[in-house]
């Protein structure tokens, strides 16, 4: 699942990088001012989201294996 998260972290980076964002509020503002052309940006920032969201479920699963652990280690 480590490895998991650090390949969905990389991807939500790549997406930053190639607009020069530093956050997903960043992409988006610059879309908003015509900074970056529309399309596939727009696109980009709702996978940039998702990767996001999976990036929060998998920091779950992660705490709770973790707690698991310490519970069996009590």
């Amino acid at each position: 699942m480590r490895e998991k998260k650090r390949q969905t972290l990389q991807l939500k980076l790549e997406i930053l990088a190639r607009y020069g964002a530093l956050s997903l509020e960043d992409l988006e503002s610059r879309i908003v001012r015509g900074q970056v052309v529309e399309h596939p940006a727009w696109e980009d920032l709702i996978v940039a989201e998702n990767l996001t969201t999976r990036l929060g479920e998998i920091d779950a699963y992660l705490g709770h294996l973790q707690r698991a652990g310490n519970d069996r280690a009590q």
